[in-house]
């Protein structure tokens, strides 16, 4: 009976460890898992450097852009001849009216100097090489009176409706004493050389222009036997022999010539250059006069 006893015994507290033992295993498993849910549940940490933003800067107007650009072409030209600067200036020169068919003209009124200035521009579209190239004769009336030109120039011409010479007097009008000076190149050295005529005619040759000045000149003229030259009291278009461009009416005439750059060669093969740098020549000879 003792030993059954003692049987029982060991029978229960054999089983009262193995209980012990099991509940401290699911509470092990249990704290695992809660350790392991706390891992996968708690967020990232991330860190993020915030920069103070910088102010924009302030957008330019067209207007701003544009002086901004001219001061850097005034400041390129400092070391150019008065002839190449004015070239340069009217080359790089942007703000054009344009009229008619595709007539581009500026007027300026520049009171440092004490001139009031009309210069028009260079050939720049297709229209105006088609113009080039219509040198057939043909009457232009300016005014009262008949002046003989191209038929390209004469149409280019009439089509501005005289908005470019009438806006050339009322500044005249405006600034009497001051030095009246006609520029153009190109297509627009002819449209010069009409405004010049065009001048002569309305004020019947009682006021001189002070100063004509044309480069990459073309001949625009049929009439041998006038000349602007008369109402002028300087006048120089410009041309370079290996400039092909003024070579395109070769029946017409100019009032005068004046050569700058290289001699003609035939191993001069970038013609456009000619045309479009008359900034690089030398003009000290017509300079000088």
């Amino acid at each position: 009976m003792r030993e059954f006893c003692t049987i029982i015994i060991i029978f229960v507290s054999l089983a009262f460890i193995s209980c012990k033992t099991t509940n401290q295993l699911q509470d092990t498993e249990k704290i695992e898992e809660e350790t392991v849910a706390e891992i996968e549940i708690a967020p990232p940490v991330i860190e993020i450097e915030i920069k103070e933003e910088e102010p924009e800067a302030p957008k330019l107007t067209p207007e701003e852009e544009e002086a901004i650009r001219w001061a850097g072409i005034l400041k390129e030209s400092e070391s150019m001849t008065t002839e190449q600067r004015k070239f340069y200036l009217l080359k790089k020169t942007r703000d054009y009216e344009v009229v008619g068919e595709d007539l581009d003209y500026k007027i300026m009124v520049n009171d440092d100097t004490k001139e009031v200035i009309i210069q028009f521009e260079e050939s720049d579209s297709e229209e105006d090489w088609r113009n080039n190239y219509l040198f057939l004769p043909w009457p232009l009336k300016l005014d009262n009176k008949i002046v003989w030109t191209t038929y390209g120039y004469a149409k280019v011409y009439k089509s501005a409706n005289n908005i470019p010479i009438d806006e050339f007097f009322k500044q005249i009008e405006l600034h009497p004493d001051y030095k009246i000076v006609i520029w153009g190149w190109s297509i627009g050295s002819a449209m010069a050389k009409i405004t010049a005529r065009h001048f002569e005619i309305r004020t019947k040759k009682q006021k001189k222009i002070d100063e004509l000045t044309t480069w990459g000149d073309v001949k625009c003229w049929y009439n041998p036997f006038y000349s602007v030259k008369k109402s002028c009291k300087k006048i120089r278009e410009y041309v370079t022999p290996n400039d092909v461009v003024t070579w395109c009416i070769p029946v017409c005439r100019r009032d005068v010539k004046c050569v700058v750059g290289d001699k003609f060669g035939f191993r001069n093969k970038d013609r456009e250059h000619y045309h479009c740098y008359y900034e690089e020549y030398d003009y000290s000879k017509y300079e000088a006069e």
